[in-house]
């Protein structure tokens, strides 16, 4: 059973803490608070029975909530499951034990490096088109992806290193050049301009240029990366049925083995709390 009474994102700390309370009056099981939808189909079928999913409307809510609980007994059978995003290149604030996180840098990022990225290929993509396209790319469909994601991220990372503008409607797919899976990044970057991440083009390169570097995948958001692959799809390498973001999100929650979800950070995190806590494992 899980917790759904209003909007999945209009929720707020208050509202979250009520629903915990009353569901207390009636069961002592585990709560694991996540962030959005997504997040509630993809651990539907990897909780145990007693876990409650509570879906917060975002990270902040997750936090927020595990925050105002933890004096309440409660607070010993809940979990905070967030995306990790870029927290380890801000100067963020430390958050309670029973919060974890994803693996860099978030769940579908998980997931396009696991096995689910092919099956995702498989449902979806012309197998010819995929290998005409890498043979002139000389890359993989994945590493294309990313690479075209890693510009996205790092103006995000620029951003909320600096002015945290609202950049909601800043998705690859509105940059795309008519008829091909390639990008106009010369609108990006005027657009990131236009919305205040930087007071130039020039400012906005320097402070790119400045990030460190890390494992790639730290700057590449899950769903920028889905809506890439979502629109080579549409236009490059998809055999023609319907495909969007949504349908390849559902191919990878379902996609990743068993196996390889024990390996990734994210079930260590959870089996380590079960453990501690004296509760069954996934």
């Amino acid at each position: 059973m899980r917790s759904q009474t209003m909007s999945d994102w209009d929720k707020s700390v208050g509202v979250i803490v009520s629903e915990i309370i009353m569901m207390e009056t009636s069961s002592k099981g585990l709560y694991w608070l996540v962030e959005g939808p997504s997040d509630i189909r993809f651990f539907e079928a990897r909780k145990d029975p007693e876990v409650e999913l509570i879906v917060s409307g975002g990270k902040r809510n997750v936090i927020g909530s595990i925050q105002a609980l933890t004096t309440n007994p409660v607070s010993k059978r809940m979990l905070g499951i967030v995306d990790a995003d870029i927290d380890w290149l801000l100067a963020v604030d430390s958050i309670p034990g029973n919060i974890i996180t994803t693996d860099p840098r978030d769940l579908e990022g998980v997931l396009l490096r696991s096995s689910a990225y092919g099956k995702v290929l498989a449902e979806f993509s012309d197998p010819a088109k995929v290998k005409a396209f890498e043979k002139n790319r000389s890359c993989t469909v994945l590493e294309y992806v990313r690479d075209i994601a890693i510009q996205f991220g790092k103006i995000r990372a620029v951003n909320d290193l600096t002015n945290s503008v609202s950049l909601r409607r800043f998705r690859p797919q509105a940059f795309m050049q008519k008829g091909a899976w390639a990008y106009d990044f010369d609108s990006v970057n005027r657009y990131a301009i236009e919305k205040g991440v930087c007071l130039s083009i020039d400012d906005l390169e320097v402070k790119i240029q400045a990030l460190p570097e890390v494992d790639p995948w730290n700057y590449v958001r899950g769903h920028d990366a889905v809506n890439i692959l979502a629109g080579g799809m549409i236009c490059e390498i998809g055999r023609g049925g319907k495909v969007d973001a949504d349908r390849i999100e559902s191919v990878l929650r379902s996609g990743i083995e068993e196996v390889e979800f024990r390996e990734t950070k994210l079930h260590r995190s959870i089996a380590a709390w079960n453990l501690a806590r004296s509760t069954p494992t996934l």
